[in-house]
């Protein structure tokens, strides 16, 4: 302001304790916030003026508004002012960089890197004015540097608008882990303050009333003041409901050659190119200088090419204040001016915005459209996919007509929306394109737009575009064809419809072998994969793996070889052999960190997860899992979520009640559908391990009618073994039968998975051989899974076949099943699974003599064993606890399974040792 900074003593103070905290080596970013026109840039120049003559090296960058802006804008101007701290702009040119993938990343995390090293020793003070106008590669690398400042001494200080007065317009500073200094209103005697001397006493509270005690406002009024005017008793004053009537009051005091050209730097952007002004008028420079002497413009000291206005709303109000023609013609006159002088890539942007507000007519338009798409390709090379996709939007808003030019403009749209992880945006756009490819007759279109967004859950919307393309296609014998043809496959597979998508996959794979075309075989390579799922197929899907892993180079395309390894590294845990797993992981691994990508990094923290879980390393497993489920919010696929509650609610019996899990079991209720029996084998069979049959039972109930029909892909395995142990657990003995029956062939697999982890197979053909009173059979399958568990190393899974095992032995006598509970029981305390450690260290007390055992059973089976001892009948159990019959002898089963007991006479004697209290002690 011009009496100099007025009111502002306590934002000062605490700018400058951050400061001084910085230099002592604790960093941080700071915004000062506050409602347009209120100081924010006031208070910060005059922070960085301190820190300046205290000789703490300043850097300063502005954001801004405009459509055309670089990505990183204002820290490119951060890092060329900073050259001779060992900073350059190059540092975020990812067109220089060769590994397209991470070049973002790699970028913000070497810039993270040179910043902490420039303010050493002297320390550092960046300056980033309209944080609220930052691009989303400006603000990725904000939050970087915010978390990297401990022991750092560098201060950024943003100025942030608050456009309302009342909440921080995005970003919010708790997103970018910042300290704020929020700035208010001028109080009546700071307004007296800044009107200064012989002023009469009514002015400081008109002035106040008027203004709002927004200094811009503020300002403007004191200078519309005549020393006369001060002196009398308050009068009437123009009065500011808009910016514009003060702006046009002194801009009118300039030339009119001025005024004139002050409508082009006002169309030019918040920052102007002298320059290009002056290409646009010969006679700019004196009348550039006549507005900066006139306060209306201001230098930047730190570029000197580069003029802004003292105030961007007196920008908005000059650029409002533009006849309509005026305008257009400024706006086209600049964009021809920056293309005259040869357009870098860095500048396309800048000409679309200009070319779009000069679109008044047809011919403009097309033009118009045609720079969007530019600045658009050229925002996708730079990783800039939101971005990209805005500028295509604008390309084909602006279209007239010219239906293949839409079509080209929505694929290259799909392309940029698929990469940044936008499936369902994506898809929308697709549907379009083969609306346009039928009306055309284009079948390469309507192809394009049916394999465009892969391998999510979306089968209706991508089988739908499968068979438009399919009908112009026709008889066509090509790789894009193939390559259609796959990716239906691939989605009938998905629904259950093997026989359709066995038959079309062997099309597309003969078809892409003919074709010879990489990409081709890739995508039937892929519904191949899809297709077999069967157990006995694990062979053939470690091939397709590695196939697709050695194509990937071919292609070029990085999400071939994360396809191939995820195939590989699930195959590899079906066959027990965890050092192909790691190797696996090690290359998914190396992969994630040269190409990147929200997509490649979720399911590589989806299989660390699991491989986690699988040998007992639950926190890591449960945080991997976390960091996925994160990720997996902003790719638009909804199967995420329900892979993260499946992966969770197969620990949660091992680990008790896991934080957050009532919230999975919630999801699974609300989408667990009866035609994806996988979601209710997983609830069925998470309440029967916990006690809960009746919850169980009922689960079970919606997944009984669908088992005889279950299709044989990735899903028949697991949903198939969790059905065999619930219905052991429940006693359906002809479910369990039937199950076991298709289990036997494959009694030599692990059902470990980066969705969920159960264990060997022979463990659950122990369960079941268990529950008909087959012992001898129950040992021996449950002796395999020991070993099986133990040759693999998965503890977790050991200690559970051990406690099962250990049962079976007690029950037939037969030696060895205390050491195996002792066994189990420490597994379960050292890996902390509380409910297994629990049921095994009972079972020790009651081999060991000791009194025990009845902490294996909830309330409900206490109670019935008690009940048992006393000689009733199940009938008589049922009427005295009002359940049903059927329920009354699961619970007995499951008590005499839990206690490795095989007759009512049994539980009569235990519950005498254990104390259980006999029927006649239960009131009711």
């Amino acid at each position: 302001m011009g009496r100099g900074l007025v009111g502002r003593e306590g934002e000062l103070a605490a700018l400058d304790a951050l400061l001084a905290s910085a230099l002592a080596g604790d960093g941080a970013v700071a915004l000062v916030v506050g409602e347009a026109g209120i100081g924010k840039s006031a208070v910060v120049e005059a922070a960085a003026h301190r820190a300046a003559g205290a000789g703490v090296p300043v850097l300063a960058g502005r954001a801004v508004a405009e459509d055309g802006a670089p990505a990183f804008w204002p820290w490119q101007r951060v890092l060329a002012q900073g050259r001779h701290h060992g900073l350059a702009p190059e540092l975020l040119d990812l067109r220089t960089r060769p590994d397209k993938d991470t070049a973002r990343f790699r970028a913000i995390e070497e810039t993270v890197d040179a910043l902490c090293r420039a303010a050493e020793p002297a320390g550092l003070l960046v300056v980033l004015e309209d944080v609220q106008w930052a691009d989303d590669a400006s603000l990725a690398l904000l939050r970087r540097l915010a978390a990297s400042l401990s022991g750092a001494r560098l201060l950024v200080l943003g100025t942030l608008r608050d456009p309302d007065g009342g909440r921080p317009a995005p970003p919010a500073p708790a997103e970018l882990n910042a300290q704020v200094v929020a700035v208010g209103a001028l109080g009546v005697e700071d307004v007296a303050a800044y009107l200064g001397d012989g002023v009469h006493r009514s002015w400081p509270g008109h002035v106040h009333r008027l203004s709002g005690g927004n200094p811009l406002f503020v300002r403007e009024l004191a200078r519309l003041l005549t020393r006369e005017e001060k002196s009398q008793p308050a009068g009437t004053l123009p009065l500011p409901n808009e910016l514009r009537r003060l702006v046009a009051q002194r801009n009118g005091q300039l030339s009119p050659g001025c005024q004139r050209l002050l409508g082009a730097c006002a169309v030019a952007g918040q920052e102007i190119d002298a320059a290009l002004v002056t290409a646009l008028d010969p006679d700019a420079d004196a009348l550039l200088a006549e507005a900066v002497t006139a306060g209306v413009l201001v230098d930047d000291p730190l570029t000197p090419a580069t003029l802004r206005f003292a105030h961007d709303l007196i920008r908005q109000a000059t650029y409002a204040d533009l006849p309509r023609t005026e305008r257009i013609g400024w706006h086209r006159r600049i964009a021809d001016a920056i293309e005259a002088a040869g357009v870098g890539e860095h500048r396309l942007g800048e000409v679309a915005r200009h070319r779009v507000r000069a679109a008044a007519g047809t011919a403009e338009r097309r033009t118009a459209s045609d720079a969007c798409a530019a600045a658009g390709r050229v925002a996708a090379r730079g990783l800039d996919l939101g971005g990209a996709g805005e500028w295509f939007g604008q390309a084909l808003d602006l279209l007239d007509g010219a239906p293949e030019r839409r079509a080209e403009l929505l694929l290259a749209r799909v392309a940029a929306r698929f990469a940044d992880g936008q499936f369902a945006s994506a898809l929308a756009d697709c549907a379009r394109v083969a609306d346009l490819a039928e009306r055309l007759g284009r079948a390469d279109l309507a192809a394009a737009a049916a394999v465009a967004v892969r391998g999510f859950a979306y089968g209706e919307e991508v089988a739908a575009l499968c068979e438009r393309a399919r009908a112009l296609l026709g008889g066509e014998d090509s790789a894009r064809h193939a390559e259609v043809l796959a990716q239906h496959a691939f989605i009938l597979a998905q629904a259950g419809r093997f026989a359709d998508a066995d038959g079309i996959s062997g099309r597309a794979m003969a078809m892409a072998e003919r074709s010879g075309d990489p990409a081709a075989l890739v995508g039937a390579i892929h519904a191949r994969h899809q297709v077999t799922g069967a157990p006995e197929s694990v062979g053939e899907r470690l091939v397709l793996g590695a196939r697709m892993v050695a194509l990937s180079t071919e292609v070029g395309r990085p999400d071939t070889a994360l396809w191939g390894h995820l195939w590989r590294v699930d195959a590899a845990f079906q066959v027990g052999t965890l050092t192909a797993v790691d190797a696996e992981l090690s290359a998914l691994s190396r992969l994630v960190e040269r190409h990147g990508g929200q997509l490649a990094r979720w399911h590589l923290l989806r299989a660390q997860a699991a491989r986690a879980a699988v040998t007992g390393q639950f926190e890591r497993a449960l945080h991997c899992a976390g960091e996925a489920r994160a990720l997996a919010a902003g790719l638009q696929d909804p199967s995420g979520e329900g892979m993260y509650w499946a992966f969770v609610t197969s620990l949660a019996p091992w680990l008790g009640e896991l934080p957050g899990i009532r919230a999975g079991l919630d999801w699974f209720a609300e989408h667990a559908r009866d035609d994806a029996p996988i979601g209710t084998a997983t609830m069925s069979l998470y309440h029967s391990r916990i006690g809960d049959l009746d919850e169980a039972a009922a689960w079970f109930d919606r997944l009984r009618p669908r088992l005889d029909d279950l299709p044989r892909d990735l899903m028949w395995l697991p949903v198939t073994v969790q059905a065999a142990e619930v219905a052991a657990l429940l006693g359906d003995q002809a479910v369990a039968d039937r199950c076991y029956d298709r289990l036997v062939p494959h009694r030599d697999c692990y059902l470990y998975a980066i969705t969920a982890l159960y264990g060997a197979l022979p463990r659950a053909l122990g369960v079941i051989a268990r529950a008909r009173g087959d012992l001898d059979l129950a040992d021996r399958h449950l002796a395999e899974a020991v070993a099986m568990e133990e040759r693999i190393g998965a503890l977790p899974a050991l200690a559970l076949a051990r406690l099962d095992h250990a049962r079976v032995l007690a029950a037939r006598s037969r030696a060895g099943a205390l050491a195996l509970a002792e066994k189990a029981a420490g597994a379960g305390r050292r890996l902390g699974m509380p409910p297994l450690a629990t049921a095994a260290s009972a079972l020790v007390d009651e081999l060991s003599g000791v009194r025990g055992g009845a902490a294996t059973l909830t309330a409900r089976e206490r109670e019935i064993a008690g009940l048992v001892a006393d000689g009733l009948a199940n009938r008589a159990i049922a009427e005295r606890l009002v359940l049903s019959e059927r329920t009354v002898e699961t619970h007995v089963r499951n008590l005499l399974g839990k206690l490795g007991l095989t007759n009512r006479t049994q539980v009569a004697a235990w519950a005498a040792r254990a104390g259980i209290r006999t029927g006649s002690a239960w009131k009711h």
